[in-house]
Formats: C-alpha cells, structure tokens, sequence
C-alpha cells in the first residue's frame, strides 16, 4: 500500500504526549507531511515538531498555532488529526469538516456516541474521510484470535475477561475530569469495546461499575457485557442455543505505581481449551486445548502467518493465509479422536509495532480518501458502537464510594 498514494499534508491539533509519538511514528511514511501543529503549550508544540524532523532532516519547519481553530482555517493542510482532550472532539471535528478537511480521530472521537454518528454523517455528505484512531486490531496477534474464535477452533466461547491494569494518572489531570474526558470507559474503554465486539460479537445487554476513591477519582471500573458471537461454521449444533451469548467482563484500574509493570490480558475460554492474548499493545498470544488434529493444523497455519518483526500491513498478512486455510474447507465440530494441543507465539519490540499500528491506520486512513466505496478496516461505524457501549456502562454505572 505504502508508496503508491499521494503525499498529505496534516495538521495535528493537541500537542500531548501521543500527538509527539504520532508524529514521530508517521514521519517514516512518505504519505505523511507533517504542516502545522496546534497547541497552547510552546514547548510541548515543540516536541511534536521535534519528534517529526528527527525522522525527516531535510523537512519545511511545520507551521505553529495557538488555537486548534487557526490550524483547521489553514487552506494549505489535507488532513487534521485531532489530539487534543475528549470534549473537543466532536465540535472541532464539525469545524473541520466545514473546512473541506479529512479528520482523523483520537479516540473516542466524542462524548456522545451521537455526535460522533451525526459527524460521520456530515462527513459523507462533505465526501470527506473520517474516522477513529482506533489501532489494536491492526495488530496481527488480534487478528488470529479473531479467525480463531470466529471458526470455532477451540469449540464455542463460554466466557471472556479483559483485565487492563494501568500507571496511575496524575491528580488533577483532566483525564479525571468527566466533564473534559468522559471517563475511563469513554477515554480508554473503547480501544478494548473494539477489540471485544469483533472477536466475540455485538453486546446486546451492558452493565458498568465504578469505585470512588477518598480524593473523588473513579480509578476503578469494571463492566458486565453480554456478547452474541457470530461464528462461521454453518453445523447444526444444539450448543448453538445454548452458548448464544457469551459473558464477558472489562475491568480498568488507573492505580499503579510509575515504575510498576503494567498489565493487560485477555482470557477467552471455550468448549476445547483457552485464548490468552498479553499486552497493552498486544505482544503474546496463548492457546492450549484438547482438539482434532484438523483443528490443529488450521490453528498452526493462521499462527505462522504472523510476522515476528513489526512490518507493513501485517493484519492483512494473517487475513490472507488464514482466508486461504479456509476456503473450501470444514472440519468436524466433534471429532472421533483428539490431540493435545499448546503453542505460544511472542512479538519482541514493543515500541515498533505500535508505531507499525498507527502507520497502518493512517495508510488505512489514506485509503479512504483515494477509494470510493472503501470504509476502512476499522470503519467510523466502528467507532460509533464502541462509544455507544462506553456510554451505556458509564451512564447505568453503579457507583459505590469508598467507606471505613
């Protein structure tokens, strides 16, 4: 994909920590030109600048703006990133688009999963791109256990968890203010809502919880989602009554101290054997069973698809060979005999993968722009259902403070 679209020129508006990762990530990618930086923070406008010419020595200095408004009034910029903190999203992203601009998101891209679907509506009609920085399934580990799950490889799902332990944010940061951020659901909540509705289908009953500490922080919450899977296998079962919806519990606490190590898993349980998937960003993948041999090599095939180093387009790398594993082909849902089964597979550097996530999601971005008819790998209609069930498990939550 890369190197056969034209080159962008792109506005990032907010100029935080990830607007500084994000311009360094993309300043690899000849579609990205990076023009103007919005920011009230010089040094910090700085840093983003900074992060872009240290990949591109030769570049044009990108212009500074104070306001987020002036960098989107900017007649010389394509496409504006929005970085800047929840409650803008949605009107800046209104403002953009009047302004003939493609926009590209940081989750959630609103508060409201309303505005987010009446601005990807405005969209359209503008015929401009749009869409969520959503990234965790550009990651080829979270492709596998989506073909895997979606197959019934290891039997049907019977219960799922998502545990994501986090460093503590620090007091009075607007992450902690719901009015700016949404909370945790609504900011954090829907990288994984994204992750959960595709590997184990759309939620269709939701229930939140929250922990209120002494200093008013809701550093912990957790929801209840009842999922409704969508397998492929087509053999009637009457398990398939049975396990129709599948249980699954998100929990995200903002507790840990900074030098601790971080932690984020998923447990997916099945009829035949368990899914771990390990990592933030998603870097080790677990799969033990009691399965046919069939099964097993099916499992094997789609596993050694996956790059171990960070690569370009690597979801479609897995999507394609595990497309061709399958075409024309079925296996027993209950064989006559079995086989243990156990295989771990690992992704090393960390950092580079998740800059290989976000290039390919702006390259996906690109793709929007040059491709009537192509609505992303994750689409704007994604996004919108990711916030729509943020919102439901933050609105119905059950707050319980912390007493002696």
């Amino acid at each position: 994909m890369s190197g056969k679209m034209k080159t962008y020129r792109v506005g990032i508006a907010g100029a935080g920590a990830f607007a500084t990762f994000l311009s360094g990530a993309l300043a690899r990618l000849p579609e990205f030109q990076l023009t103007a930086v919005a920011g009230r923070t010089d040094t910090k406008r700085e840093s983003v600048m900074a992060a872009f010419q240290k990949q591109r020595h030769n570049a044009i200095t990108p212009k500074e703006y104070y306001e987020a408004a002036d960098l989107i009034a900017d007649p010389e910029i394509d496409i504006v990133i929005l970085a800047t903190p929840p409650h803008l999203h949605s009107s800046l992203s209104r403002l953009a688009l009047t302004h003939g601009k493609h926009v590209l998101l940081e989750k959630p891209g609103a508060l409201y999963a309303k505005e987010l679907l009446e601005n990807a509506n405005y969209a359209k009609k503008q015929k401009r791109a749009f869409a969520v920085n959503l990234v965790l399934r550009y990651n080829p580990l979270v492709e596998a256990v989506e073909w895997i799950v979606r197959h019934r490889l290891l039997g049907f799902v019977h219960h799922a968890s998502l545990t994501n332990s986090a460093h503590h944010v620090a007091n009075g940061h607007w992450f902690w203010n719901d009015q700016l951020s949404g909370g945790i659901f609504i900011e954090h909540g829907v990288h994984f809502f994204e992750v959960g509705r595709h590997i184990l289908g759309e939620a269709v009953d939701a229930n939140g919880f929250a922990l209120t500490e002494e200093n008013g922080e809701k550093q912990r919450v957790w929801a209840s989602v009842l999922h409704k899977p969508v397998y492929q296998q087509d053999e009637k079962s009457s398990e398939n009554n049975i396990y129709s919806l599948v249980p699954v519990q998100y929990y995200h606490g903002f507790t840990m101290d900074p030098d601790a190590p971080e932690s984020t898993k998923w447990e997916i349980h099945c009829t035949h054997g368990r899914i771990v998937l390990e990592g933030w960003i998603p870097q080790k993948l677990y799969l033990e069973g009691k399965i046919s041999k069939e099964q097993g090599e099916l499992i094997d095939q789609i596993l050694d698809s996956i790059p171990k180093k960070p690569v370009e387009n690597a979801v479609e790398k897995v999507r394609s060979s595990a497309f061709h594993c399958f075409k024309n082909k079925s296996f027993p849902l209950k064989a006559l005999s079995s086989i243990s089964y156990e295989r771990t597979i690992k992704l090393e550097q960390r950092q580079l993968w998740y800059e290989a996530m976000v290039q390919d999601r702006f390259l996906d971005f690109c793709r929007i722009i040059e491709e009537e008819g192509w609505e992303g790998f994750v689409t704007a209609e994604d996004a919108v259902k990711d916030l729509e069930l943020a919102n439901r498990v933050t609105f119905n939550k059950t707050e319980q403070p912390l007493t002696e």
